[in-house]
C-alpha cells in the first residue's frame, strides 16, 4: 500500500531526519520498520510548524505493509547421483542397458515429438537372393573358392560383416583350415585368453596356422589346446615365441603326427639362453624325430650354434626337405659358421629354396674330388646370398658354382652386395629361364666391360623383374638395357629398379618403346635424368604418364602369352 503526501519543510529538518537515522543504526535499533515508523511519527508532529513555513521540498512517503518481509530462502542445487565404482563400463554397450534407456521418457517439445512420431522404426526389408534365395551348398562352395584364391583371413571377416546368414556360413572350421593369425591381427589384440578362444572355436580343422609373434607364456596350455582341437596340423608358425623351449619343440613334433613345415624364426636373439627351442641339441633332436615328414625349415633371425651338426642331421634324416631358411643367422662363436654345402646336397636332393641371405655363414672347404662326386641341387629354384655387411665379400664365384653347378630350374637370384663376384660365373650358370635377377651392389655393375650387357642378353626373354641400382657404368648398363628392348612385345620384364644408376635417357626411352608389360620403374635419384622423373613410378596410369612426358610411343603389341606371365 502506498500514500503521497506532499510537504514543504526546510532542508535543516531532512538533515535532522539522516541524523536520526543513523543514531538508529548505531544503537542497532531491532528492525528497520521501528526505523521508519519513529521517522514518520516526528514528520507528523512536526506538520503544524512545516505548514507555517512555505519554503521546503516534495517528499513522497510509502508506508509499509503489516506483513512481515521475510527473507529468501538459498536455492539448493539438485546433486548428482555418483556412479557405482562397481559398475562395469563395459555393461553400458549391452543390448539390456540399451533398450532401458530408449524406455525413459524423454522431455520434448511438440516438434521433437512430431519428428519422432515420424520417424517410426520401420521393419528391414528383405535382403537379397544371395542371403535368402541361394542353397547353403551352392554358398559354401562359393566361399571355399573365395578362401583359395584369397586365403581365409581377411577374407571371411569381410563376408561375415553382409548380414546373419553370411555370418554363420563364415564360421564354418572347413573354411579356416588355412590361416595367418599373425598377419592380420593387430599386436594389441595377440594375447593368450583371444588365442585359445580362436583355437577352441574356429582352427578345430586347420592343416596350417601361423601364430607368429603372439603374447603367449604358458606355451604347454596353449600346445595341449591346438593338439586337441587340431591333430592333423601340417604347418605351424611360431615366429617370436621367445617362451618356446625344446621341451615345447619335441612335444610338438611328437605329438603332431602330420607336421611337416616349421617355422621358429625370431626365437633365440640373446647369446645366453640354453633351453631354447633353437639350440643344438633341441634342433637336432627335432629334426631326427620328424625324419623324412620335415620338408620347411625356418630359423632366421637366431643365433644358431653347431651349424655343422644341424646340416648333418639335416642331410642325415631329412631327404625330402623342399625349403631351408638361415637368413640373418649370427654365430655362438666369433668366427663363421660352416656350412658344407656337398654334405646337404647328398642328402636334400629336393631342396627348393635356399637363404643365407645376411648371415654370419661360410661355405666349408672342399677337395676337387668331392666337388666333383656332389650332384648338385637339381631342383634348386630361390638362391639368396644377398648381404650388406662384410660377409659379402667372402662369397665369389667358386661358392656360386659349387652350389649351382647343376641347378637348371633355377628362377631367382638374389646375390647383392656381393662385392667379389664377376660376370663369368653368372653367365656360365645352367639355368636360361631367370625370371628374377639382383644385382644391385655387385661389382658387376661397376665393371666397364660387356659382362652387364651378356648377362642381360642371356635372360632377356624371360627377365621378369631386373635389379640395376647403383650401377655406376654407363655405358654397359645402357647396352644392357638395349638388349632386354630387343625382344620387343616378347620381352616378360615387369619390374626395372635403376634406382640411383647413371643410366641415360635414352636407354630410358628404349625400353619404355619396346617393354610393353613394364608396370614399374625405379628411377630415383638417377643423375642422367630430367626433373620431374627421378621417383618410383608404377602401375599402368603412371607409366602411361612416362612415356607421353617423355615423348615415348609403344611400339610392339604385347603377345598373349607375354602379357601375363605368372610370378614364381
Amino acid at each position: 500500500m502506498q500514500s503521497c503526501c506532499t510537504l514543504e519543510f526546510p532542508s535543516i529538518f531532512l538533515l535532522a531526519l539522516v541524523e536520526s537515522a543513523a543514531v538508529g543504526r548505531m544503537h542497532k535499533v531491532h528492525w528497520y520498520g521501528s526505523l521508519v515508523v519513529g521517522t514518520v511519527r516526528m514528520v507528523w508532529n512536526a506538520i503544524a510548524w512545516i505548514s507555517e513555513n512555505k519554503i521546503g521540498i516534495k517528499l513522497c512517503i510509502k508506508k509499509a505493509s503489516d506483513a512481515t518481509v521475510q527473507p529468501k530462502k538459498p536455492i539448493r542445487k539438485r546433486a548428482r547421483k555418483p556412479k557405482s565404482l562397481n559398475e562395469d563400463s563395459s555393461d553400458e554397450t549391452s543390448p539390456e542397458k540399451r533398450n532401458r534407456k530408449s524406455e525413459k521418457p524423454r522431455k520434448t517439445n511438440n516438434n521433437t515429438e512430431k519428428r519422432s512420431v515420424e520417424e517410426d522404426y520401420k521393419p528391414p526389408e528383405d535382403q537379397s537372393v544371395w542371403a535368402n534365395d541361394v542353397p547353403e551348398p551352392v554358398l559354401y562352395t562359393i566361399f571355399k573358392n573365395v578362401v583359395q584364391d584369397e586365403g581365409s583371413l581377411p577374407t571371411l571377416i569381410r563376408l561375415s560383416r553382409v548380414c546373419s546368414t553370411w555370418y554363420k556360413m563364415s564360421q564354418k572350421p572347413s573354411l579356416w583350415r588355412t590361416v595367418d593369425l599373425g598377419a592380420w591381427v593387430k599386436d594389441r589384440f595377440k594375447t593368450e585368453p583371444r588365442l585359445k578362444w580362436l583355437i577352441e572355436n574356429r582352427l578345430n580343422q586347420a592343416t596350417e596356422v601361423g601364430l607368429a609373434n603372439w603374447k603367449v607364456t604358458n606355451v604347454q596350455c596353449v600346445l595341449d589346446k591346438l593338439l586337441e582341437a587340431a591333430p592333423g596340423l601340417i604347418s605351424i608358425t611360431l615366429t617370436g615365441w621367445k617362451a618356446l623351449s625344446s621341451d615345447h619343440l619335441l612335444f610338438l613334433v611328437q605329438n603332431f603326427k602330420s607336421l611337416q613345415s616349421l617355422d621358429l624364426s625370431s626365437i633365440n636373439a640373446e647369446v645366453n639362453a640354453n633351453k631354447t627351442a633353437v639350440g643344438q641339441m633341441s634342433l637336432c633332436n627335432a629334426i631326427t624325430e620328424m625324419g623324412s615328414r620335415l620338408t620347411h625349415l625356418h630359423l632366421a633371425h637366431n643365433r644358431l650354434g653347431g651349424i655343422p651338426q644341424i646340416v648333418k642331421a639335416l642331410s642325415t634324416h631329412c631327404p625330402n626337405l623342399v625349403l631351408l631358411d638361415l637368413s640373418n643367422v649370427n654365430t655362438v662363436a666369433i668366427s663363421h659358421g660352416i656350412l658344407h654345402i656337398e654334405q646337404l646336397q647328398h642328402g636334400c636332393q629336393k631342396l627348393k629354396v635356399l637363404r643365407i641371405t645376411n648371415s654370419h655363414i661360410n661355405l666349408s672347404t672342399a677337395s676337387l674330388q668331392e666337388q666333383m662326386e656332389s650332384p648338385g641341387f637339381p631342383e634348386l629354384e630361390e638362391l639368396s646370398v644377398a648381404s650388406l655387411a662384410d660377409e659379402a665379400r667372402l662369397f665369389n664365384d667358386e661358392f656360386l658354382q659349387r652350389i649351382l653347378k647343376t641347378s637348371t630350374k633355377l628362377t631367382l637370384l638374389d646375390v647383392r652386395g656381393c662385392a667379389r663376384l664377376t660376370h663369368d660365373s653368372l653367365i656360365r650358370l645352367p639355368t636360361w629361364d631367370l625370371k628374377h635377377l639382383f644385382l644391385s651392389g655387385c661389382s658387376i655393375n661397376r665393371d666397364m666391360g660387356a659382362g652387364l650387357e651378356l648377362i642381360a642378353s642371356k635372360w632377356a626373354h624371360s627377365l621378369i623383374e631386373f635389379d640395376l641400382a647403383w650401377a655406376s657404368a654407363t655405358k654397359p648398363l645402357d647396352d644392357a638395357l638395349k638388349a632386354l628392348a630387343d625382344k620387343g612385345s616378347e620381352s616378360p620384364l615387369k619390374y626395372l629398379n635403376l634406382c640411383g644408376s647413371s643410366v641415360s635417357l635414352e636407354a630410358v626411352k628404349e625400353v619404355l618403346a619396346n617393354c610393353p608389360n613394364i608396370n614399374a620403374i625405379n628411377l630415383a635419384s638417377c643423375r642422367g635424368l630430367p626433373r620431374g622423373v627421378k621417383r618410383l613410378l608404377q602401375g599402368a596410369q603412371e607409366i602411361a604418364e612416362l612415356r607421353e612426358n617423355l615423348g615415348v610411343t609403344l611400339r610392339g603389341v604385347p603377345s598373349q602369352s607375354s602379357s601375363s606371365p605368372r610370378d614364381t
